[in-house]
């Protein structure tokens, strides 16, 4: 049996990379304050960067077209990453939000700008699956607060002091 040793060596590479910048975002803003940092950031400009590479040798036919399966890779990493630019960019750049002692104000482009107070938070809850907190209030609004994003620890510290359990 080949070990894959690229694959071991980039898959553990990933895995601290990602682990380092989530443990940093944690209090990585002013308590009090909401926002993503420059990881978010650069990771979409970099989708950017590999969308318009695979667009522009497309565009100027500098591949090997006789190969089967050349144009549909160059279309699927353009749109794929394009999307994926897209998406982080929006995220890194206009997902924001502040809090006090008594209310909450966040920011995003899916769901709008929410403000509610904390006398109103139902539950708090980790989903591992997304990586996110999900702060559930009785006006039915959901706020979700990504681990990457800076000042998060803050809230969750606020949020236990308060005598929630997540």
């Amino acid at each position: 049996m080949d070990i894959n040793w690229q694959g071991l060596i980039t898959g553990a590479i990933t895995v601290f990379v990602i682990t380092y910048f989530t443990k940093r975002a944690t209090f990585a803003a002013q308590e009090g304050e909401l926002k993503f940092g420059l990881f978010i950031k650069g990771l979409g400009l970099v989708c950017l960067l590999f969308s318009v590479v695979p667009f522009v040798v497309l565009i100027t036919g500098n591949y090997q077209v006789e190969k089967p399966g050349e144009t549909t890779a160059l279309i699927g990493l353009t749109i794929g990453f394009g999307v994926g630019a897209i998406y982080t960019m929006a995220e890194g750049f206009f997902v924001k939000g502040t809090y006090d002692d008594t209310t909450i104000l966040f920011s995003t482009p899916w769901s709008g700008k929410k403000s509610e107070k904390w006398d109103d938070l139902e539950s708090v809850n980790f989903n591992g699956w997304c990586y996110w907190y999900v702060l559930k209030f009785k006006s039915g609004n959901v706020i979700r607060l990504s681990s990457y994003l800076g000042g998060h620890g803050y809230l969750l510290e606020f949020l236990q002091d308060r005598g929630y359990d997540f």
